[in-house]
């Protein structure tokens, strides 16, 4: 067994975003630490635009395929693909070394951020009554820390709420234009807003942050099990582009950004994109739920069934925003049968088996048919094994849970307007 301390040691010597920056760029992201291409789930290392690795000092977390998070010891294990006393002495083993005020407070920091009360010191930092002051500080540190945190989203979710109270109708809007030339439509009362000048930034700091771009946007939000705002879809609209949505670049390095970005808080929370009898105004409770990862992949199959002459009646449609929220976490890793590491071994991927703890987009417990949907554009194993998780986390007694996919080598447009990739 290693000692807590020491095991705080390695992990003090090696900030986590130094040692993902030997592999990848990452650039800063405001008081939220960095943010960048994934060590181990990126194709391209030196992207500028890449936003779904984030990392701090002590702890990353990937949004892609990994899906996955942890400390500089795992992040070492995924990368490597070796077990937790490989990737230690990868980072310079542990030493022989006493508890020092510093470990002590960060241990404290840790504490908190766990949920563990202040209550007994933990061995060897009570031994010591400056370790153990210094045990104490860090803990409240950690509480600090967590308060500014609640107020960093609160005040987010303000002004996401500022821009979306200041949007209008999609109806007779450049979003309808978006939609028709994407080939998809969508029920009267889904819950978007058209907004004309919506500002886009390069990054996430929180002071003078760069503006790239504003224009016509989509605005979708997301919302809480309760249906309280938490954050804000964006999309960027240019229907005289080729996919319809704004071509953007970045003012330092030319590259194309992302012209979609979610804000606020996603994890948890719901894009409610209308019922089937949208028509008739109603919003009431339906026993059948389309879900899946993005808008346009809801909306492209609600398109299709609705051509189809398919009955849509009692049907809510809804989008998680990418597949990490749509199933949570998951419970362990499994070896991809195709994908490895760059030594050669088998990468590591989340499993089939949900963690219940973490959080993932609501279902209501009245549904009784929910379909999932799976992008065709998406990565197949890790796809699959994200709706496996989702059907588990979700599953109910008298629930049926249908999981569809489109055809090989489409998307959900693609396939609606018999493009192929």
């Amino acid at each position: 067994m290693i000692p807590d301390h020491e095991l705080l040691a390695l992990k003090e010597r090696n900030p986590v975003h130094e040692i993902a920056g030997r592999w990848v760029k990452l650039r800063r992201n405001g008081r939220k630490g960095y943010i960048g291409p994934c060590p181990m789930c990126s194709e391209n290392p030196q992207g500028r635009s890449a936003t779904k690795f984030e990392c701090n000092s002590v702890k990353w977390v990937c949004a892609g395929q990994c899906q996955d998070g942890g400390d500089v010891i795992k992040l070492v294990q995924k990368r490597e693909g070796v077990d937790f006393r490989a990737a230690i002495e990868r980072l310079g083993g542990v030493r022989d070394e006493k508890p020092t005020p510093a470990l002590a407070r960060m241990a404290g920091l840790r504490a908190y951020q766990a949920g563990e009360p202040l209550g007994e010191v933990p061995a060897p930092f009570g031994d010591d009554p400056d370790l153990r002051m210094a045990w104490v500080r860090g803990w409240g540190d950690g509480r600090k820390r967590a308060d500014y945190e609640v107020f960093a989203r609160e005040r987010e979710r303000k002004r996401l709420y500022d821009f979306w109270q200041a949007g209008s109708r999609w109806q007779g809007s450049s979003v309808e234009d978006y939609l028709a030339c994407r080939g998809v439509l969508a029920p009267e009362n889904a819950r978007l807003r058209f907004h004309p000048d919506m500002p886009l930034f390069a990054d996430g700091r929180e002071h003078e942050p760069l503006l790239v771009h504003r224009g016509p946007a989509m605005l979708a939000p997301f919302l809480d099990a309760a249906g309280v705002f938490r954050g804000l879809h964006i999309t960027w609209i240019d229907t005289s582009a080729e996919r319809c949505k704004a071509i953007v670049h970045h003012p330092e390095t030319g590259e194309v950004l992302p012209a979609k970005k979610m804000r606020g808080t996603k994890a948890g929370c719901y894009i409610d994109l209308g019922t089937s009898d949208g028509l008739k105004g109603q919003r009431v409770p339906h026993p059948r739920v389309i879900v899946g990862e993005g808008i346009e992949t809801v909306l492209a199959v609600y398109t299709a069934l609705l051509r189809a002459g398919r009955d849509m009646s009692r049907t809510t449609l809804r989008a998680a925003g990418d597949l990490g929220n749509l199933a949570g976490r998951a419970l362990e890793t499994v070896p991809h049968p195709t994908l490895k590491t760059a030594a050669g071994r088998a990468q590591r991927v989340p499993g089939p088996d949900p963690d219940p703890q973490s959080p993932a987009m609501p279902v209501p417990d009245h549904v009784a048919e929910l379909i999932l949907l799976g992008d065709g554009d998406s990565e197949p194993f890790l796809t699959r094994n994200a709706l496996e998780r989702a059907s588990r986390r979700h599953a109910r007694a008298g629930r049926t849970i249908r999981v569809r996919f489109a055809p090989d080598g489409l998307d959900y447009n693609d396939a609606l307007q018999g493009k192929s990739k």
